[in-house]
């Protein structure tokens, strides 16, 4: 069955058979009842490329991403879930493995744009002028919600995380705990979110009074074998080693358990670890990772929420909800709770 079944069915014509679809104004009560019954007989479903042509509208959300990997598994599943809940489908763009390429970034923003979606949730790593450029020319067509981190250049509605209380709270805990030589594995520089991370390990070292101490702190790229890397980089240029470390993902924390371990140092009798994320495999590493829990389906779901709200119009241009947090004691620190 297709659209002209319909019209003849119910006895108007095609355009109206349209607006009743589309919901438009201009058709007689008894003439919708008859197309909505036609169409309930026939089992005729309108096209979804049509209806799109004519309202303007596909019913599709678009993600930028930097890259497919199991961080933002439960993120992307939970915008999935209320995308289906709301009569969206969903369309996913992502670069490379490992790759933070600001072309591919701005070339899936012009797709996403060239196949009119409604809406945008953009994943932002190293945020570049290119970046904010497009972003600003394409938020005039669709609404564009950001996820993780601010992008200051731009009033963006956003749900984002608080990169630096669970920063200071990890120092506070290890000074709590006595500890004097705290090392920081941070993550890549291209990520700005590390610099404020950075400076609030070192704001919370002045706040205790102590030292910051450069051959303490070491770049990784938020792999297992970086965090390995910048562990053995500690370790080989400290005259005294330290006493705890924290790393900015739980990928290089493990990293530097398994380098701390070839280097006989005992977890966490000598030294004390906590990652970041809570990753599955957190749980299950020995020993069990410490770590900060940011609640990634939450942050997906307020992420699609707010967007879909956006684009019906029940949501102001610009919201910002930042995420909570919580420090998760395992067996790499003395506290075990669970």
């Amino acid at each position: 069955m297709n659209i002209y079944d319909v019209a003849k069915l119910s006895n108007v014509s095609i355009a109206t058979v349209s607006r009743v679809i589309n919901n438009k104004p201009g058709v007689s009560t008894a003439a919708r009842d008859r197309v909505l019954k036609a169409i309930e007989e026939t089992g005729f479903r309108p096209n979804q490329i049509a209806k799109s042509l004519t309202n303007n509208k596909t019913n599709i959300l678009g993600i930028v991403m930097p890259g497919m990997n199991n961080y933002y598994s439960d993120r992307i599943d939970a915008i999935n879930k209320v995308c289906k809940q709301r009569g969206y489908g969903l369309m996913i763009t992502a670069n490379y493995k490992d790759s933070n390429s600001t072309e591919e970034d701005i070339a899936n923003f012009n797709l996403l744009h060239e196949k009119r979606v409604d809406g945008i949730i953009y994943f932002p790593t190293n945020v570049m002028q290119e970046h904010i450029d497009a972003i600003k020319r394409i938020r005039k067509k669709m609404p564009v919600v950001i996820t993780d981190k601010e992008i200051r250049d731009l009033r963006l509605p956003c749900v984002i995380q608080d990169f630096v209380s669970p920063t200071q709270e990890i120092v506070d805990y290890f000074i709590q705990k006595k500890h004097k030589r705290i090392a920081f594995i941070k993550g890549s520089s291209y990520d700005r979110s590390n610099a404020t991370r950075h400076e609030a390990y070192k704001t919370a070292l002045t706040e205790a009074g102590l030292t910051y101490d450069e051959a303490l702190v070491a770049e990784g790229a938020y792999s297992v074998d970086s965090g390995y890397a910048a562990m053995m980089e500690i370790i080989l240029r400290c005259e005294v080693m330290p006493t705890a470390v924290f790393a900015a993902n739980d990928h290089m924390a493990i990293g530097a358990m398994k380098a701390l371990k070839e280097k006989g140092v005992r977890i966490p009798m000598e030294i004390e670890v906590i990652g970041y994320d809570d990753i599955e495999f957190a749980k299950y590493v020995t020993p069990s990772l410490s770590t900060v829990r940011v609640d990634q389906y939450v942050m997906g779901k307020l992420a699609a929420t707010m967007l879909i709200d956006l684009i019906e119009g029940d949501l102001k241009d610009h919201h910002e909800m930042t995420m909570g947090y919580e420090l998760i004691h395992r067996e790499s620190t003395r506290k075990v709770t669970s």
